[in-house]
């Protein structure tokens, strides 16, 4: 160029050379900031790109070890979950050890064996709760699929239309099927033959009776309970309850002293609202004979109805909760009866009020009932059609007082409805086992027939007759020493329902004559009359006929009778039969009953949405899929059931034993799966980690600088530099010796 500087050749050549040194120094110092030798593709683009590759596919396994590590969290919450489950486990457990270890039927056994059950019950919602809660990041590994089989909504409508029927619905349903629910037994009632003779032998009562028909409205399955009082000498008082509604009667001593006098015994019956019926004897010496405590106590005696819950299963099995079985036997019971299945548990439950009209029955007679209730000793009925109470009253005619009964009787049935028919009776008739028959009695059941069982010497405790006329008191006059012209005119206040046995001694003369009676149950009377009386009235003193009056016609009375000696003559005096006891009998009639089906079906579909697929490289070709497992207790995962039956039943308990040693078993399954893909992604993280490194350090080898010779370098070419730097001095040197020329 024209304008350029001309240096010379020695000038040039050094600064050349300077240029060199400087570029290379800057080369040098890039290399030493950047640590690499290789820092973009014109500094080698072989290496560059390979070292690229490495790092980019170094970059990526970073990033999945990550995602690793969120893995390994998630598999750990699961874990964790799992461990506390196991721990609600061994608490369920120990619940049902408890629960065995009371397996008695008392009130108080009874309810705590159902306080465990709904502590046990509780344990299973906090499994439930540890399996949802385990979740991590959107994933949980505890709850399965998702897939879910329940009863249908329109099924469980229509089992719970069902009369007494509510809550219906299958718990724990391990696969579809349907179940009918059906009930039958016409609610006959009776009570448990153990407890009743342990009543019996405790209190020192006899003839413990247990009858009648279930309420359809006012039914309970409550135990009844029998407490006697009063000590050694004392008054009788008993309190019979059944649920909520009570009795009390008391005996007293008089009455005792009556019964005995009239030889017969004391009777307590009572009805309650729920259709129970219950009679006992009474005897005041048993009573006291009792060892320790004179019968002073109270006994349980648990009821039994004839009324049986049925499921059945499509396949046709059926499992039956039954009224008639002892409490922990499978009895039906007010409130959630369950059913378990293999393949889910049907549950009902039961309204005791109102069941028995969803029954299926027919018609029923039941056992006589009330204190008179010897008097019937067997019923049969043809065309009932409508429940109903017959009550049997009885008139007595023509007493015999060597049988000590009436030799005729008019048995009336009435009933509730108020229509009557009567059945003429003897001796003879019922001794040659003739079945006397009662019809159209009742609005509901006009064209029914009742056949009769009768036991004779019982009907003249349901009985009013009056009292003996003094012609039929004569008729038994009895002169077991000399005679005299008397005879009774008329007698009253004697013992009821009683015949007493009065000694009447006529002595004296005609100017003082003595009449001495004595009724032979403790009473006694002294009168006395003369030979103008006409008659003579004595009024007894003591005992049971205290206060009992006895007319004699004495007008035929003479001094020369009397002085023969002391005249005796036994009379027997019948008081008034005024039906003391009473006697009726129930009859059920018929009833179609209802059934109704649950049915269950998968409601919602199965899901992979909470399985864990981890990613192990970086083409997505090496995976690990995690399956959801199911721990929760339904029947798709553990298979734990709520206790059924609040643990009323061993079998129940039993079953809650052998489901959560299955749950166990399952559990370990389950932790050992999620062990085993945790140690897989675990030693996959530790591989990917350290092939990361691997992979950048190959990079490191194609790019990165020596410091140490790159710091070589550096100095070599500073010297260089300065070198250089002298050498064009040096250079320069000729041409500053022209300038000082001037």
């Amino acid at each position: 160029m024209a304008d350029s500087i001309a240096l010379s050749s020695s000038i040039r050549s050094n600064l050349l050379l300077l240029q060199q040194t400087t570029t290379q120094l800057d080369k040098t110092q890039l290399r030493l900031a950047t640590g690499n030798k290789i820092n973009s593709a014109l500094d080698g683009p072989a290496s560059f790109f390979a070292a690229k590759g490495l790092n980019q596919r170094a970059g990526d396994l970073d990033g999945l070890k990550d995602n690793i590590g969120q893995a390994i969290s998630t598999v750990k919450g699961a874990d964790e979950g799992i461990s506390s489950i196991e721990t609600f486990i061994e608490q369920a457990r120990g619940l049902t050890t408890q629960a065995l270890g009371s397996l008695g039927n008392d009130a108080n056994s009874v309810a705590f064996r159902n306080n465990l059950a709904n502590s046990y019950n509780n344990l299973l919602r906090q499994i439930d709760s540890a399996a949802k809660d385990s979740g991590y990041q959107g994933k949980n590994l505890l709850v399965g699929s998702g897939l879910q089989i329940a009863a249908t909504a329109s099924s469980k409508t229509t089992v719970n239309s069902l009369a007494g029927v509510s809550g219906a619905t299958v718990t724990n349903v391990v696969s579809t099927d349907t179940y009918e629910i059906s009930v039958v037994g016409d609610g006959a009632i009776t009570g448990s033959a153990n407890d009743i003779a342990n009543a019996e032998k405790l209190r020192g009562i006899s003839n413990l009776e247990i009858t009648g028909f279930a309420n359809t409205a006012e039914f309970n399955f409550d135990s009844i309970s029998i407490k006697l009082s009063g000590g050694t000498g004392k008054a009788k008082t008993f309190t019979i309850t059944e649920g909520d509604q009570t009795f009390t009667t008391t005996f007293t001593v008089s009455e005792w002293e009556a019964a005995e006098a009239q030889g017969t015994i004391l009777r307590l019956s009572n009805s309650f609202d729920s259709g129970t019926r219950i009679s006992f004897d009474v005897d005041f010496d048993a009573i006291e004979d009792v060892p320790d405590t004179a019968g002073v106590g109270t006994s349980i005696i648990e009821k039994n109805v004839n009324l049986q819950v049925i499921a059945e299963n499509q396949n046709g099995e059926t499992i039956t909760r039954d009224g008639l079985n002892l409490l922990g036997n499978g009895k039906v019971a007010n409130g959630e009866n369950a059913f378990a299945f293999d393949s889910g548990t049907a549950r009902v439950k039961i309204d005791e009020r109102q069941i028995l009209q969803a029954s299926k029955y027919s018609a029923a007679v039941s056992s006589s009932y009330g204190t008179g209730a010897g008097a019937v000793t067997g019923v049969t009925a043809t065309s009932v059609t409508a429940d109903d109470t017959i009550k049997l009253t009885a008139t007595g005619t023509s007493f015999n007082y060597l049988t000590n009964n009436f030799d005729t009787y008019a048995v009336t049935l009435a009933s509730g409805g108020g229509s009557t028919d009567t059945i003429s009776l003897t001796a003879s008739s019922v001794a040659a086992g003739t079945i006397s028959t009662a019809t159209g009695i009742g609005t509901n059941n006009s064209t029914a027939t009742y056949d009769v069982d009768f036991n004779y010497n019982e009907l003249k405790y349901i009985t009013t007759a009056g009292s003996a006329a003094a012609a039929e008191i004569n008729s038994t006059a009895e002169v077991k020493a000399n005679s005299v012209t008397a005879s009774v005119q008329a007698a009253s206040g004697f013992l009821d329902n009683a015949v007493s046995a009065v000694n009447a001694k006529f002595s004296g003369t005609s100017a003082a004559a003595t009449l001495t009676i004595s009724d032979g149950k403790g009473g006694t009377a002294t009168v006395s009359f003369t030979g103008a009386s006409t008659s003579v009235t004595a009024t007894i003193s003591g005992g049971v006929n205290d206060g009992a009056t006895i007319s004699f016609d004495v007008s035929g009375v003479t001094s020369a009778q009397l002085l023969t000696g002391t005249t005796e003559i036994d009379y027997k005096v019948r008081g008034d039969f005024t039906a003391p006891r009473d006697v009726q009998f129930d009859v059920r009639g018929t009833n179609a009953g209802q059934t109704a089906t649950l049915e269950t079906e998968q409601l919602v579909d199965g899901t992979d949405a909470n399985n864990l697929t981890v990613q192990l490289n970086e083409t997505n070709t090496s995976t690990v899929t995690v399956v959801s497992q199911n721990v929760q207790t339904d029947g798709q995962g553990l298979q734990l059931d709520f206790a059924q039956n609040g643990w009323n039943d061993r079998a129940d308990i039993e079953n809650s034993i052998r489901q959560l040693d299955a749950a166990k078993l399952k559990l370990r399954a389950a932790s050992s799966s999620l062990g085993t893909n945790l140690n897989i992604i675990q030693t996959r993280e530790t591989f990917t980690a350290e092939f990361s490194n691997v992979l950048k350090e190959g990079a490191g080898k194609l790019t990165l600088a020596d410091q140490n010779e790159e710091g070589a370098n550096i100095l070599t070419l500073q010297t260089r530099q300065q070198l250089g730097t002298i050498s064009l001095s040096l250079a320069n040197q000729a041409q500053q010796a022209i300038l000082r020329l001037f």
